[in-house]
């Protein structure tokens, strides 16, 4: 403040007046700091000094950092963005403006409806953003300026503004700002209070901040489906030709669940709907069993699904024992059940199959 003073009463005001370079087809006023010799703006107008000690260029007023970090706000900001990590925006309001005409806040070198905007670019995500902000006033026009913000291990994510981390600081301390500072509406700063009114003085230069979070993108859920997965098939009488086929489904990725069982015992019998189930042929001969599992989806839609693991063969000959080929399960990757994957049931079902198939056949052998 005594710098402007010391301007005022001198006979720098004339040249004050020739060195600011007035806004013409949009440009902004420059006036470079000079220490106590710095001229004021002639009217009401904001960041309009270059070469500002600790600020630089004052129209360079909008930077951030990674909150909690002590080094200065930066116009391009490189972090990793792991889900959480918070950044601080900061915005710098100087009204240029003389303050010997401030008035207590009635004076013309007040800037009215004083607003700030902050436009975060966070529709889609992304892995850097460029966020604006736009300090605005009723009698002082209008400035934007932007900043960067990279993810240095190119995630892509959404950053989302912390609801009620907006503030302001000024000579008069802390005040919450609105919440509509991220919306094309802007929110009210001031020098006393966020009410609009921002005077003219260095010392009545006002600093927003806010908190945006980095959140992490959903990932599209996997579309649920099902497979048969294996049909154990068990002689489990030779002479009366019955077998037994117990179906295994499972279901992959999220919303699907099984809702039926078939099998076709291929001698154009009916086809059995359990989960298990025995059946005897009335003859000799080769015959193809498939079973299928009905697989309700997401949606609701219904769906059959077979494999060549649940389709078997058995072969009756007079004086020979059945013949049930082996089958290899699919390779496809299971969820793990706890105590043994599903794969481990599988093979402990066939293993205990075979044996019962023995236990047929010593038993025959000692009639």
């Amino acid at each position: 403040m005594n710098l402007i003073k010391n301007i005022i009463k001198g006979s720098v005001p004339v040249l004050a007046s020739l060195l600011v370079v007035a806004t013409m087809a949009g440009r902004a006023y420059a006036i470079p700091y000079s220490g106590d010799s710095t001229p004021p703006a002639a009217s009401p107008a904001f960041n309009v000094y270059t070469g500002v000690p600790s600020e630089g260029n004052e129209s360079d007023f909008f930077r951030g950092k990674v909150a909690g970090d002590t080094a200065p706000s930066v116009s391009d900001v490189r972090s990793t963005c792991e889900t959480g990590k918070r950044f601080q925006l900061r915005v710098y309001v100087h009204n240029g403006a003389s303050q010997y005409k401030n008035d207590n806040g009635n004076g013309p070198s007040v800037a009215k409806d004083t607003k700030v905007s902050i436009n975060l670019k966070n529709a889609v995500a992304k892995s850097a953003f460029d966020p604006s902000a736009t300090i605005s006033s009723s009698n002082a026009g209008s400035v934007t300026d932007g900043m960067t913000i990279t993810c240095t291990d190119g995630r892509v994510v959404n950053l989302s503004y912390i609801t009620g981390s907006a503030s302001q600081f000024t000579s008069a301390g802390s005040k919450p700002v609105s919440d509509s500072i991220v919306t094309t509406a802007g929110a009210p700063v001031g020098t006393n209070a966020p009410d609009g009114n921002v005077w003219g003085c260095w010392e009545q230069r006002v600093y927003v901040t806010l908190l945006v979070e980095v959140k992490e993108v959903p990932k599209p859920p996997v579309v649920g489906d099902g497979v048969c997965k294996v049909t154990d098939l068990t002689v489990v009488d030779q002479d009366k030709r019955t077998v037994r086929a117990s179906i295994t489904g499972a279901t992959t990725g999220q919303g699907a669940s099984i809702v039926g069982y078939e099998t076709n015992w291929g001698d154009g019998s009916a086809v059995s709907t359990s989960q298990t189930a025995t059946h005897t042929y009335a003859k000799d001969g080769t015959y193809k069993i498939v079973s299928r599992v009905q697989v309700k989806l997401a949606d609701g839609t219904l769906k059959w699904v077979v494999s060549d693991a649940c389709t078997r063969t058995v072969t009756f000959k007079p004086g020979v024992p059945p013949i049930v080929p082996p089958v290899t399960p699919p390779t496809t990757v299971l969820p793990d059940t706890g105590a043994g994957n599903l794969f481990g049931i599988f093979a402990g079902v066939s293993a205990a199959s075979a044996g019962a198939y023995q236990i047929v056949l010593r038993r025959r052998a000692r009639a």
